[in-house]
C-alpha cells in the first residue's frame, strides 16, 4: 500500500514555526486537509514536495525517506499542483501536459498513450490544440490537474483545486481525484470548501496553528470539538454550518 508516514515534523518561515510536530500516517484514497487560514495547510504540502525545508522530523512513502531525497528522484514519487498556478508560454494543451512525461524514459507510444487516456480520464481532449490562453480559468485549471496526473505518481499532492471553479467544474475536479484515490493513489489535498470535502474525502486532516488536532472519517472530524476550536464555528457532519 502506498503509506505516507509523518513522524515529528516541523518548519519555519523566517523565525516562525509553521509545522509544530506533525504526525500522520496517511493511506491510499482522497484525504482532504481543512483548517482556518495561516494554519499550515499549504506549508505541509510544500515541505512533503520538497519546497520548503524541514527543521527536523522524517518523511516515508513506501518506505523511501523524503527528506534527503533529490527533486528528480522525488519527482517521480510526487506529482505537486500549487494553488492558482501560472502558464506563462502560450503552449497548445497536448504539449503542456506532454511536459509530464518529459524526464521519463519510455517510447513516444507508450507517452501518447497516457497522455491521451490521462486527457480523457479528464475531459479536456477538445482542448488539445487549443492554446492554454485561449481556455477558460476553470478549463485551465482541469488541464493543469491533467498535467499533474499524466506524471502517474503515488502520492498526489493538490493545493486548492477548486478554487474559483463554478458548482459543476468543482464536482468534476472533485470526481477526478476520487478516482484517482479508488485506484490506490495517495491523494493529499488542501480544501476550504468544507461540504465539498466532506462530502468526497476518504479521510479528513485538520491542522490548526501547524498541528494536526484531528483526523479520521468526516462525521467524526467535523463534529469535534477541536474543528470547532480551529474555526470558531460549529459544523454539521455534512460540512454545513450549525447555526
Amino acid at each position: 500500500m502506498n503509506i505516507l508516514e509523518i513522524t515529528d515534523l516541523s518548519a519555519k518561515l523566517g523565525s516562525f514555526k509553521i509545522l509544530d510536530n506533525v504526525n500522520l500516517n496517511i493511506n491510499p484514497g482522497l484525504n482532504v486537509i481543512i483548517g482556518a487560514n495561516g494554519s499550515g495547510k499549504t506549508s505541509l504540502l510544500r515541505v512533503l514536495a520538497g519546497l520548503l525545508p524541514a527543521i527536523k522530523g522524517q518523511i516515508l512513502f513506501e518506505q523511501n525517506d523524503l527528506l534527503p531525497m533529490k527533486q528528480n528522484d522525488r519527482a517521480n514519487i510526487i506529482s505537486y499542483l500549487a494553488q492558482h498556478p501560472k502558464v506563462h508560454w502560450p503552449l497548445l494543451v497536448k504539449n503542456l501536459v506532454a511536459l509530464a512525461r518529459s524526464n521519463i524514459r519510455e517510447s513516444k507510444q507508450q507517452t501518447k498513450h497516457i497522455i491521451e487516456k490521462t486527457m480523457a480520464d479528464c475531459n479536456v481532449l477538445q482542448f488539445s490544440e487549443k492554446r492554454m490562453d485561449q481556455l477558460s480559468g476553470g478549463e485551465r485549471a482541469r488541464v493543469l490537474l491533467t498535467r499533474a496526473l499524466a506524471v502517474q505518481a503515488d502520492l498526489l499532492l493538490i493545493d486548492e483545486p477548486t478554487a474559483a471553479l463554478d458548482p459543476a467544474q468543482q464536482l468534476s475536479m472533485m470526481k477526478i481525484l476520487a478516482a484517482e484515490g479508488d485506484k490506490g493513489k495517495t491523494v493529499l489535498c488542501v480544501m476550504h470548501d468544507i461540504p465539498l470535502a466532506a462530502r468526497f474525502a476518504t479521510n479528513l486532516i485538520l491542522l490548526d496553528n501547524g498541528q494536526v488536532t484531528a483526523t479520521g472519517k468526516s462525521e467524526k472530524v467535523l463534529t469535534s470539538k477541536q474543528c470547532e476550536a480551529a474555526f470558531n464555528l460549529a459544523f454539521a457532519d455534512n460540512g454545513h454550518l450549525v447555526l
